[in-house]
């Protein structure tokens, strides 16, 4: 074992360097870390460029000189630093499939200031791919989820169940989930697809949680609303628990938030509350005829018929000039929007520790804006052209003209859609 300190915005060519400097090794070599891409020594560039965070224990993988020919063509520098992991894992070049494990050829350093221990990370998908790995692959017995399907698009029955299954004490958030479907005529199905249950149902829980009653809003722009007994129950906690489960094991978002929750939880500054916010029509429609109030006589009337309502939120008081009577009006929308749920956010926050997603969200909260406020961007025809591959048949035959023919016309008839040539079709609705 190895051990040096380097400054991250050292250029990776000194790590390179330092690695190479080990007795009888050959020129030839790439380091990683575990769950990374090799990197290959005829990389540029610097160390925290290459996604290298101190402190770190770095693989080395030595390449055999009879080798060296065939990785320098497998391996030849092609400008491009996006290897991914694939390039490496494809099982063309066995050596490199398995880091060396050898305490002669590991090599591990150390930043030399805080400042350099916490890089930035600019990439959402590295960021959950780190939380991702921290998943234990054994799923325990007490991860069990047994879930039934309901046809009519109630989703009850899927929080009921996920909610039970976060509920037992041995319950690990830290494990993968055994997914579980059951038929009416209860044969469970099992996870036998490699994971397909569990997409499956990620989705529906995703549905199950925006239709939850701690929230409150317009379909795709949900707010926290109070509920005395879901919050004795600490299920304001389990809710946010389970979104972080789909986003970090499943890689799905809740898409719903509004942007003011979503500052909310990522501890941002929000705009003040307004009265489009109060969801009691009752209380909405004394809050109104305060404001609405043209002089200061009817609005003392108007703070009178509210006087208990006022009073039990503590914002009844008396006013003398009409800028009073807005202030008063201001505070009691504060205290009903934001104040009276102060301890359901504090609990709903809480839950999005799992597995350290809070910190990510707070430290990138521009990059996690995506995964859960609504994307408003419209949806265009290459959007949809790169969502399909498509596999045609060989070279010079009868079927690969139609196939080809077949693709020009969904192309062309996308791009009419998009431009609104057809005004009976629109992406949203076709």
């Amino acid at each position: 074992m190895r051990t040096r300190k380097f400054v991250l915005s050292e250029s990776i060519k000194a790590l390179f360097d330092f690695v190479g400097e080990v007795e009888d090794a050959t020129e030839w070599f790439q380091i990683q870390e575990a769950l990374s891409p090799p990197l290959r020594k005829d990389l540029c560039g610097t160390i925290f460029e290459r996604n290298i965070r101190g402190p770190t224990t770095l693989f080395v993988q030595w390449i055999s000189s009879e080798d060296v020919e065939f990785m320098q063509t497998i391996l030849a520098p092609d400008g491009n630093d996006n290897h991914n992991k694939a390039d490496y894992n494809s099982g063309t070049v066995s050596p490199l499939d398995q880091p060396s494990t050898s305490n002669e050829h590991l090599a591990s350093f150390s930043p030399c200031s805080e400042q350099e221990e916490t890089v930035q990370k600019t990439n959402l998908q590295t960021i959950l791919s780190l939380l991702s790995a921290k998943i234990d692959d054994d799923s325990p017995t007490s991860n069990q989820i047994n879930v039934v399907r309901d046809y009519k698009g109630n989703t009850h029955n899927i929080l009921r169940s996920t909610v039970q299954a976060f509920s037992r004490r041995r319950f690990n958030l830290g494990a993968r989930l055994d997914v579980i479907f059951v038929d009416d005529t209860k044969v469970a199905e099992g996870a036998v697809d490699c994971g397909g249950p569990t997409r499956e149902y990620l989705r529906l829980l995703l549905k199950a949680v925006q239709q939850s009653s701690i929230f409150v809003g317009p379909e795709n722009s949900k707010r926290l609303r109070l509920d005395s007994e879901a919050l004795h129950k600490g299920l304001y906690r389990q809710i946010s628990q389970m979104i972080s489960v789909c986003i970090i094991l499943g890689g799905m978002g809740p898409h719903f938030f509004s942007e003011k929750l979503f500052l909310q939880v990522c501890g941002k500054p929000t705009r003040p509350a307004t009265l489009d916010e109060v969801d009691d029509e009752t209380f909405k429609e004394m809050l109104c005829k305060i404001k609405e109030a043209e002089t200061l006589p009817e609005a003392k009337a108007a703070i009178d018929l509210a006087e208990d309502c006022l009073s039990i939120i503590g914002a009844f008081r008396s006013i003398s000039t009409l800028k009073q009577r807005d202030m008063l009006v201001q505070s009691a929308v504060e205290y009903y929007v934001d104040g009276r749920c102060n301890v359901a956010l504090q609990q709903f926050v809480d839950g999005f520790n799992t597995l350290g997603l809070l910190q990510e969200m707070q430290t990138h909260t521009d990059l996690f804006r995506i995964i859960f406020v609504e994307d408003k961007k419209p949806l265009r025809s290459s959007d949809l052209t790169s969502l399909f591959e498509v596999n045609l048949s060989d070279q010079d035959t009868y079927k690969r003209e139609l196939e080809t023919r077949t693709l020009c016309f969904w192309r062309d008839w996308i791009i009419d859609v998009e431009a609104e040539e057809r005004n009976s079709y629109r992406f949203e609705t076709t």
